[in-house]
């Protein structure tokens, strides 16, 4: 038993060793002389466009986003070794979580990052990434037990009861629901032109935009899969509003791709070096949205419907047998 109680500090002390590292190594490269300052910041506006000449330079290293990124990693890998006994998560698993970190890096820290404050069809790809990639590959993960088990024991205990206490009050409706319409505000909040391109300018903002997207996402696909996972009653009411989510986003890219008019100004001064006239960048960033981002939706809403019937189908098999 005294092994035992032993053990556990010493693994949250490493927990908090390996954190202070990585919070140190952050300090350490941004105090670094030799280090483009530029490099160390979020991908705002107020640094210079990103061109082609300079595209495979424009990494965006700011701590603020790599340390959470790496720390998740950490989290995860530590998770793994703790959950010992308990059911491990399936390859299939570990494949999708791993590909949702790799989309929020091609995102936030790729030089994608720094093209979307410059062009608006690069910006659309990163927001596809942060709304309908990252998230969802996160959702299919089910990596919420290992990430638990990979946090220090205090933090552990009082996560764990927010989540059982969560889960006993959501309501699968209800939570579909709210989902849906926070899902869906949140898109096209972040589209207001005056917005987006605070954003672009304003460090809090900047954050508060990716903390927001990547968040209420979350939410969304999680509440979405839940359905596909468990069949049932709600299964049908998730299709019909991932069909309407495509709906409302495939609006939204037609209006950006038949508007006469340039949405952010601010882009058009910016991106005059890749050869495309501000309004065929904006026709460009509305197609990505309405196609490729609203097919996202519509094949989840499908895998939905047919593991509806499937299970029904099923269900209906057994009951016949029985008799």
């Amino acid at each position: 038993m005294s092994g035992v109680l032993v053990a556990a500090p010493m693994r949250s002390r490493a927990w908090y060793a390996c954190a202070l590292l990585l919070l140190s190594a952050g300090s350490a490269v941004a105090a670094e002389p030799d280090v483009p300052m530029g490099l160390l910041t979020l991908c705002l506006a107020t640094l210079p466009e990103t061109t082609p000449e300079r595209l495979w330079t424009s990494w965006s290293l700011s701590p603020v986003v790599v340390l959470p990124l790496l720390l998740v990693g950490f989290v995860y890998v530590r998770g793994l070794r703790t959950l010992d006994g308990d059911p491990q998560p399936t390859l299939a698993q570990r494949c999708f979580f791993a590909a949702g970190v790799a989309c929020l890096f091609v995102a936030l820290v790729s030089p994608l990052c720094r093209m979307a404050s410059t062009l608006a069809w690069a910006h659309m790809v990163q927001h596809v990434l942060l709304v309908a990639g990252a998230p969802l590959f996160l959702a299919l993960s089910r990596s919420g037990n290992v990430l638990l088990a990979g946090l220090p024991t205090n933090l552990r205990v009082m996560a764990g009861a927010g989540r059982r206490a969560a889960a006993a009050a959501s309501q699968p409706y209800a939570y579909l629901l709210v989902s849906f319409v926070l899902y869906g505000l949140n898109i096209w909040f972040w589209h207001i032109p005056a917005l987006y391109q605070g954003a672009l300018l304003n460090i809090s903002l900047h954050l508060v935009m990716y903390a927001m997207l990547l968040l209420v996402s979350l939410l969304f696909w999680h509440s979405m899969l839940e359905t596909y996972r468990v069949p049932g009653g709600a299964s049908g009411l998730a299709a019909m509003l991932l069909f309407f989510t495509f709906l409302h986003t495939a609006v939204l890219g037609l209006l950006l791709a038949l508007s006469p008019k340039v949405w952010y100004p601010l882009m058009a001064l910016r991106g005059a070096t890749w050869g495309l006239l501000p309004l065929d960048d904006q026709r460009l960033a509305g197609l990505i949205m309405w196609i490729p981002m609203g097919g996202v939706y519509f094949v989840a809403a499908l895998a939905i419907v047919a593991r509806l019937i499937t299970g029904a189908s099923r269900s209906s098999g057994e009951g016949t047998a029985r008799t």
